[in-house]
């Protein structure tokens, strides 16, 4: 059975939760990006670990995709910087700097996609845009991410729909067929998800909508652990 990012974000196990594991993220991306390499390799490894316990199976595919990208790019790096070259063949050749530069982009970009994976499996776009909100930014943007969100939900289910129903007979089948099915799909798509629009906005019209859409409230636990976290990190930058 295909398990959603939403049902993963909310049977994983979280030993931070609430507003805090967001700003736990947030401030860790922070650091790992203007710490040296010593946080950066700590950092990967606690929130790897973070993940691994909240959700081993879907960690694996969540970085699955952003791991082969970044590999591409380490490659391209390797053989397009200039210095001492340490390593040649035919028109290419790895140089001192570009290793160095690879090495550097690798610890960065692990630690910083270890971060991004624990806020993705821990936290729900709406738990999220709640953190934000405390945070002082401005109502409207806080109400535009809330209704973007709803109208995005709604656009897959209608695509969800529109493609098991395709699917179920056979509007797939053969390359001429699969080209009309999908302009088909995609209109019949967007005229639905605007009358879906429409009926959300008479139903929150209903509920007497001012304007400030409600917002998930969780109480925050895992204090210590975010504040252990935080100056380990700061610490290793330091050291290093």
């Amino acid at each position: 059975m295909h398990e959603t990012l939403e049902a993963v974000q909310m049977s994983s196990r979280k030993v931070v939760d609430g507003d805090l594991k967001v700003y736990l993220a947030l401030l860790s991306l922070l650091l790992v990006m203007v710490l040296g390499k010593f946080s950066q390799i700590l950092a990967a490894v606690i929130f790897s670990a973070l993940c691994i316990y909240a959700d081993r199976k879907a960690y694996i595919r969540i970085i699955r995709v952003p791991a082969f990208f970044l590999l591409g790019a380490l490659v391209v790096i390797l053989l397009t910087i200039d210095g001492k070259a340490l390593v040649s063949f035919w028109i290419f050749r790895i140089t001192d700097e570009s290793i160095e530069t690879a090495f550097s982009v690798l610890l960065r970009s692990t630690a910083s996609l270890s971060v991004l994976s624990f806020l993705i499996m821990t936290t729900s776009i709406p738990e999220f845009i709640t953190a934000l909100s405390k945070l002082r930014i401005p109502k409207f943007i806080v109400e535009m991410l809330m209704l973007i969100y709803r109208t995005i939900q709604i656009l897959f289910e209608e695509i969800s729909k529109l493609d098991t129903a395709a699917s179920s007979r056979l509007g797939y089948l053969g390359f001429r067929n699969m080209i009309r099915t999908a302009s088909l799909l995609a209109f019949s798509a967007f005229m639905k998800s605007l009358r879906r629009s429409e009926i959300m906005e008479e139903a929150l019209e209903s509920r007497c909508y001012s304007g400030c859409y409600p917002l998930l409230q969780s109480r925050s636990r895992g204090a210590g652990i975010s504040a252990s976290i935080i100056t380990a990190i700061v610490l290793a930058g330091w050291l290093g």
